[in-house]
């Protein structure tokens, strides 16, 4: 690591530091009445009471769903857009089709599924919905950003449709659809989020949420919280890793590096 890096990481590690001392600060002096920001300490006496496997039992179920679901919505994504690099006529009714599931409202759309298939399909469904624009936008912004001198070079070595796709305009796409998968994941799990708030399930971080906000149980709602954004900030930085690994001519992968 050098020194640059070390910097870096350093100044980050002590602006967390700082967040929590302001946070706990705050909690114990303007919000001690009240209780509506428990201090750290709090938090893990409630996480200690309720134990561990509570809480992982829950996050799994909902890393579950979103998983299940950003499979779903990327893999569509994906598809299509494929299809529209390939046959650029497929561009128009794509475009139509991803604005109109983009511009479909989760919480008219989930109940509608609930009332069709039931279970933990809603979750995955919603979560596939979130991931499905943001994806395919990502890879088509990519690809249409291949300079038509570099596909007329494959052009007039005898590269066919295939051979453009592969040669120009896929590596040309990668670094966006990464790039788009980095804000996916967080969409995925918000997605999951509103389908388990809908109902039809009886476990799950938007279930337990819900079931201690009824019971005012501020602590409780502030670890399962606070667990979604943990869970959203590493799937965050682990797309980052990758794409700094499997992308690595791209400048598009330093991008919002910590």
């Amino acid at each position: 690591m050098n020194t640059e890096s070390f910097k870096r990481y350093s100044l980050g590690a002590l602006g967390f530091i700082l967040i929590i001392a302001a946070w706990w600060i705050v909690a114990e002096t303007a919000f001690r009445k009240s209780g509506v920001i428990p201090s750290p300490p709090s938090l893990i006496a409630q996480l200690t009471e309720d134990g561990f496997a509570y809480y992982l039992r829950q996050i799994s179920v909902t890393l579950a769903s979103a998983g299940q679901g950003l499979v779903w919505g990327v893999s569509l994504a994906l598809i299509l857009s494929t299809a529209v690099m390939l046959l650029p006529r497929l561009a128009p009714p794509v475009s139509q089709f991803a604005v109109f599931v983009e511009c479909a409202p989760a919480v008219a759309v989930g109940p509608v599924v609930l009332a069709v298939a039931g279970g933990r399909t809603p979750s995955i469904f919603l979560a596939a919905m979130a991931v499905f624009f943001t994806t395919l936008l990502g890879a088509l912004l990519g690809a249409r950003a291949v300079r038509d001198v570099e596909l007329e070079l494959v052009h007039v070595y005898g590269g066919k449709r295939w051979d453009k796709f592969r040669k120009v305009r896929l590596p040309a796409a990668l670094p966006s659809a990464f790039t788009s998968l980095q804000i996916a994941i967080p969409a995925a799990i918000l997605g999951v989020l509103i389908g388990e708030y809908l109902g039809g399930v009886d476990s799950g971080i938007g279930v337990a949420l819900s079931v201690a906000q009824r019971s005012v149980q501020v602590e409780r709602t502030w670890i399962f919280g606070l667990s979604a954004a943990l869970i959203t900030t590493c799937g965050y930085v682990s797309v980052l890793g990758a794409s700094r690994v499997f992308l690595p001519w791209s400048t598009t992968a330093k991008v919002g590096s910590p």
